[in-house]
C-alpha cells in the first residue's frame, strides 16, 4: 500500500532533503509545500496524507495554526504529525505536543532517525486504520443483531395482537390498519423517531385482554347486557396484566395503551375513569383509531357506518370522549386514513375464526388447507 507523506516546510532545500531521504522507498509518495496555507489547501484538493513532516515558523500560516486548523478533522480522520523545527526548546516542544504533533524532532536531525520516526508513525497509522475497521465490523454486527432482536420482539408483539382478534368478531385487517392509522397519526406529533416506531409497533396490543373473556360475551352476535359489558369492559385490565412486569419498552407502553385506550376526555371511560391530560397521549391515539375503525367496519352484529357519519361523531366527542389535540389530527389527517381503510378492506361479513368454525363456513379440512 502506497503511504502519502505532506511535508511543509518554507526552506525548498529542507522539503528536498527529506525527498531524497525516501526516494528510494516504492510505497512511500512526498508531496511538497512551502507555508501552512499550501499545506491546508493541499489537503482540500487532495485528500487526507498518512503523515504530515511540519515545520514550526513559516510564513502566511506556521505550524501552531496548521496543528489547530488540523485538529478537529484528526479526530475524525486521524493521521500522525511530526514536527521538524529548528526550536529545541522545552516551551515550544511542550506547545506543539499539546496542540496535536505526534512527534518532535529538531533540526538538524539525523537522516536514520527521521526515517525510523517516520516509519513509526505510520506503523501507528496503520494500527489506527487496522482498529477502526474491526470496530466498524463490530459495529455492523451488532447493529445486525440489534435490528434481529428488535424485529423478533416487533413480531411478537403483532401476533400476540392478531391472537386477540382470532378470538373476536373482528378480523387481522383491523390490527393493520390499527396500526398504519396509528404511523400516520403520531406523524403530527412531537416525537422522537425511536417513539413513532414504538408506538406504530405497540398499537396491535391495544385489545390483548380479550383473550380472558368468555366465548359467550365476546363472540354474542346481539347487544350485551349491563353484566356482560361490565366483563367485557376487563379486557383492559387483563391486558395490563398481561404486558406487566417487562423491562422492554416496547411492552410497557403497549400495556399503558392497552389499560387506557377506553378511557375519555370527560372522565366517563374505563377501566380508571381518568380525565384529561391524565390519560397517556398513546391511549388516546389509539382511541381514536379504534373507534373511528370501529364504527367503520362491519361486524355480525351491525352494518358499517359510512365513513362521514364516523367523521361526524368524532367531531362531536371532541372534548368529550378525545382529547381535541388528537381529534384535531385526525381530521387533518381523515382523507389519508380513509385511504388505508380502503386498501385494507375487511371481506364482506367478517367474522372470527372461531366463529366462522361455529357457524359451519369452513370444514376442519378446509381451514387446515387454508393453513398450510
Amino acid at each position: 500500500m502506497q503511504r502519502r507523506i505532506y511535508v511543509a516546510d518554507d526552506i525548498l532545500t529542507n522539503v528536498n532533503l527529506i525527498e531524497n531521504i525516501f526516494s528510494s522507498e516504492t510505497n512511500i509518495v512526498i508531496k511538497k509545500a512551502l507555508d501552512g496555507k499550501e499545506l491546508l489547501d493541499m489537503i482540500e484538493k487532495d485528500g487526507f496524507p498518512d503523515l504530515i513532516l511540519l515545520d514550526l515558523m513559516m510564513p502566511v500560516m506556521n505550524g501552531f495554526e496548521v496543528l489547530n486548523r488540523l485538529k478537529e478533522r484528526r479526530e475524525k480522520n486521524y493521521f500522525p504529525i511530526i514536527v521538524i523545527s529548528s526550536f529545541s526548546d522545552q516551551q515550544n516542544i511542550v506547545n506543539a505536543l499539546s496542540q496535536g504533533a505526534d512527534d518532535y524532532v529538531t533540526k538538524p536531525f539525523f537522516m536514520d532517525e527521521l526515517k525510523t520516526r517516520v516509519y513509526n508513525m505510520l506503523k501507528l497509522k496503520e494500527h489506527d486504520e487496522l482498529l477502526n475497521r474491526s470496530l466498524d465490523i463490530m459495529q455492523g454486527n451488532l447493529l445486525e443483531k440489534v435490528k434481529m432482536l428488535e424485529q423478533s420482539q416487533i413480531e411478537i408483539i403483532i401476533r400476540l395482537g392478531k391472537a386477540a382478534e382470532f378470538r373476536d368478531n373482528e378480523t387481522g385487517k383491523h390490527i393493520e390498519r390499527i396500526v398504519d392509522y396509528v404511523d400516520l397519526m403520531v406523524g403530527e406529533i412531537e416525537m422522537s423517531r425511536e417513539e413513532r416506531v414504538m408506538m406504530k409497533y405497540a398499537s396491535p396490543m391495544h385489545d390483548v385482554g380479550k383473550i380472558g373473556i368468555p366465548d359467550s360475551i365476546l363472540l354474542k352476535p346481539g347487544k350485551l347486557t349491563d353484566d356482560e359489558f361490565k366483563i367485557i369492559k376487563f379486557h383492559t385490565i387483563i391486558g395490563s396484566k398481561i404486558l406487566s412486569g417487562t423491562s422492554i419498552s416496547i411492552l410497557e407502553l403497549a400495556k399503558e395503551i392497552a389499560v387506557s385506550h377506553h378511557e375519555r376526555w370527560d372522565g366517563s371511560g374505563y377501566p380508571l375513569k381518568l380525565k384529561g391530560k391524565d390519560i397517556p397521549l398513546s391511549g388516546m391515539i389509539v382511541s381514536v383509531t379504534d373507534v373511528f375503525d370501529a364504527l367503520t367496519s362491519e361486524r355480525v352484529y351491525k352494518a358499517a357506518w359510512p365513513v362521514e357519519k364516523a367523521i361526524d361523531y368524532i367531531k362531536e366527542q371532541r372534548e368529550k370522549q378525545f382529547a381535541p389535540d388528537v381529534v384535531d389530527g385526525f381530521l387533518k389527517n381523515a382523507d389519508k386514513l380513509i385511504k388505508i381503510k380502503e386498501a385494507k378492506a375487511d371481506p364482506p361479513a367478517a367474522k372470527s375464526m372461531i366463529q366462522q368454525i361455529i357457524d359451519g363456513d369452513y370444514t376442519i379440512e378446509e381451514l387446515i388447507e387454508q393453513w398450510r
